[in-house]
């Protein structure tokens, strides 16, 4: 090797060693972290039970037809999306307004 090599070897490696900090301990977190977050996905389940006890006549039990049926209509209604028509500002032009009709 020459010099420059081991020269440039030695400084980058001081200039890595210079950024580290001895410190640094990523595993040390808040005894609360993450509390936060467990809390707000509880307040929006509005019965944490719900799954465990199903009622044993739903309202909104369908069958098989009536849920393919339904769920084709609300997929074919996106489908015929009408676009809206183009908007025209006529500025100085010769609609409307206050003109004379070469009379009096």
């Amino acid at each position: 090797m020459n010099y420059k090599t081991i020269l440039t070897a030695a400084i980058s490696g001081l200039m890595l060693a210079a950024c580290a900090d001895g410190n640094y301990r990523p595993y040390n977190l808040d005894d609360k972290f993450g509390q936060v977050e467990k809390q707000m996905v509880q307040a929006q389940i509005a019965d944490p039970e719900a799954a465990r006890n199903p009622p044993a006549n739903s309202p909104r039990k369908m069958d098989g037809y009536a849920g393919v049926n339904t769920l084709r209509s609300y997929r074919d209604g996106f489908g015929t999306i009408v676009q809206p028509q183009g908007l025209t500002i006529n500025i100085g032009g010769a609609s409307g307004g206050s003109g004379s009709s070469g009379g009096q």
